[in-house]
């Protein structure tokens, strides 16, 4: 979908999981954006592994990201090098459910 590039990371945005949640909040591309800035800056310590599925062979973390607007999202994503793909976006908070989300979202792929 997008790129945007700040302090060397790239973040690009998968139009299939992502374009529905960001149609309805635009600003939430910034907070999602500036969340992983800070993640990268502190080698990730708040992310997880989201699944044991694997997106174009790599490992796929997920991660929450509180914005105003929405209140609380958590976003999965995966990372090669300097760049972020996110991947999925959902409202859902509780892992197990979004893991599910995730998974029949990565077979449909």
């Amino acid at each position: 979908m997008q790129e945007k590039k700040k302090d060397g990371i790239d973040v690009t945005f998968e139009a299939r999981g992502c374009r529905k949640m960001l149609q309805k909040n635009p600003s939430l591309q910034s907070k999602i954006v500036e969340t992983l800035r800070r993640q990268a800056e502190n080698d990730f310590f708040k992310s997880k592994y989201a699944t044991r599925k694997r997106w174009h062979d790599l490992p796929v973390f997920e991660c929450r990201v509180n914005d105003p607007s929405v209140g609380a999202v958590r976003i999965a994503f995966a990372r090669q090098g300097e760049r972020l793909f996110v991947l999925y976006g959902s409202t859902t908070l509780l892992k197990k459910s979004f893991t599910q989300e995730l998974e029949s979202f990565l077979k449909e792929g």
